[in-house]
This record gives structure tokens, C-alpha cells and sequence, in this order.
């Protein structure tokens, strides 16, 4: 399954052969560096690296590990783990910044008890499943749902 995600490499193409059409600056080689499939960076991208083998190269953070990924800190790291109460949570996501706060009583907005998370560390979350997308008069989020064991 794919956890380096190499930039795209420039491909001289095109009628002239010289890539003079549809040329994209993304893939102009050097401008763009290689991705990590552990490290989302919106709520899509955090649904493909649950199972990697869909993961292609944009939305992920930068590799750290120039692609040597079983020396990788992230890819070695111990999953996360959540307690809660209940067996739903939502995420928040912060508008201005994009970050992620779990969140205790969702009813109440932005004034509820929450946590804050990074996507990288929801990534890793161990015991829950990443549920339907939310949107309320306070922002966007997402449900997280407990895995049930039987």
C-alpha cells in the first residue's frame, strides 16, 4: 500500500513535444516536493489514508523521511487513543485556521469544551470510525464514531 507519494515528475508532452500545452506548474519537477499518505490535510484525504492503497499524490503534508518510510517517525508512530463518553463525537474545523476540535457538547458552537487535534493526529486515532460529513450555522465538520466490537 502507498505511503510515499512521489511529486509528479514534468513529461515533456503535448503536440509541439515540448509540453506546451496543459503544462501544470505543480508538476514542473522541484516545485513541488513528495507527499506523506499518513499526513491529511482536509477531511477527503483523511478518509483515503484509513486505507492507502486509494491515496495519489496532493492533500497530504510532505514526506519526512525522503521516502524511506519504515525509518519514518510518523509511520512508527503508536496510534493515537481517545476516551469519551459517548460513542459519537464531532470535529469541529476552525475556519480561520483549519484546525480540528473535538468537541464536547456540539449543541453549544464554538462555546462547548473541545479538544484540539491536527488531521495527522486524526489519522491515527485508534477505536474510531470517520463518519458523515456536518455542517451547522457554527462550521463544517465531521462525526467520529466509536468502533463496536462484537
Amino acid at each position: 500500500m502507498p505511503i510515499y507519494l512521489p511529486a509528479p515528475a514534468h513529461r515533456n508532452g503535448g503536440v509541439d513535444g515540448q509540453g506546451w500545452n496543459r503544462l501544470s506548474v505543480g508538476s514542473m519537477g522541484g516545485l513541488a516536493g513528495d507527499e506523506c499518505a499518513l499526513r491529511p490535510r482536509d477531511y477527503s484525504h483523511l478518509l483515503e489514508s484509513q486505507d492507502t492503497r486509494r491515496a495519489r499524490y496532493g492533500g497530504y503534508g510532505p514526506c519526512v523521511s525522503d521516502g524511506k518510510c519504515e525509518a519514518c517517525p510518523i509511520f512508527r508512530a503508536a496510534p493515537r487513543h481517545l476516551d469519551s463518553l459517548d460513542d459519537r463525537i464531532l470535529v469541529r474545523i476552525n475556519p480561520t485556521d483549519g484546525w480540528l476540535h473535538l468537541m464536547n457538547r456540539p449543541e453549544d458552537g464554538w462555546a462547548s469544551l473541545a479538544l484540539r487535534w491536527t488531521w495527522q493526529d486524526l489519522a491515527r486515532l485508534d477505536g474510531w470510525e470517520i463518519g458523515r460529513r456536518h455542517r451547522d450555522e457554527h462550521s463544517d465538520g465531521f462525526w467520529l464514531n466509536r468502533c463496536t466490537n462484537p
